[in-house]
């Protein structure tokens, strides 16, 4: 196929695509239209529905949204978290998205590889009943990945962008929630490794959460001691 051709082709599906979602905006869904659409395969349609959601009235219901956060394409996913965080913060539909499945999809959505879901997501969290079990999860979440970097540093690789694109939004999940949370060993062990990071980021990360917890926990002050001499402007700043 000529350049030309392929150029062509492309437009008239682009053109396709947008009168598809004219037509689709035109439509005045009921409720029950919006929720079932969730579980079909019409990316384009169900990223529309998605939006105009403005309430719930079920479990059924959250937990169709819920389903799109995770294993979706991009626009689906990220349009899942927006509708999610509008939905839980408020008080008549937070009892909702409760569950320990709904809480372990939003601890594997905290490090999607599109950053507003893992924003939309550390943000909900501050809003799920069950700390202690998110806190757990998100824990284990982060040693998984540190020791997935050692295996890394081991085989001489230099592509750590992933794992640190995840710690970065762990912690980042713990600060949300560091005043609910009852720390343990684990996550101070947690950040005397990652106050020794090369990329400024995650030292960032840990200072912050170091610093907010160092002021009901003295052990945290250990952490402190590590980055008190950091050189980067935005690790001095929490100091």
């Amino acid at each position: 196929m000529s350049m030309e051709n392929f150029l062509e082709k492309n437009y008239e599906k682009n053109m396709e695509m947008l009168a598809l979602a004219y037509s689709y905006c035109k439509s005045d869904f009921d409720h029950e239209i919006l929720i079932a659409e969730l579980y079909k395969n019409d990316d384009l349609k169900k990223q529309l529905c998605l939006i105009e959601i403005k309430k719930i009235n079920s479990q059924q219901e959250a937990d169709a949204i819920v389903f799109n956060l995770t294993g979706k394409s991009g626009p689906i996913r990220e349009a899942a978290s927006y509708i999610i965080l509008e939905l839980i913060q408020n008080p008549e539909y937070k009892n909702f998205f409760q569950t320990k499945d709904i809480a372990n999809t939003f601890v594997k959505a905290v490090i999607d590889i599109n950053p507003t879901v893992s924003r939309n997501i550390v943000r909900s969290i501050y809003f799920v009943d069950d700390v202690d079990y998110l806190y757990k999860q998100i824990i284990l979440q982060t040693k998984n990945t540190l020791s997935e970097m050692k295996s890394i540093k081991q085989n001489r690789s230099y592509n750590t962008n992933k794992q640190n694109f995840s710690l970065y939004w762990n912690l980042e999940a713990l600060i949300n929630i560091s005043d609910k949370i009852k720390p343990d060993e684990k996550l101070l062990n947690i950040l005397k490794i990652t106050a020794q990071s090369n990329d400024y980021t995650i030292r960032e990360k840990t200072a912050k959460l170091a610093k907010e917890l160092s002021l009901k926990y003295d052990e945290y002050l250990s952490v402190i001691k590590l980055l008190e001499n950091d050189t980067n402007i935005y690790v001095k700043k929490y100091f």
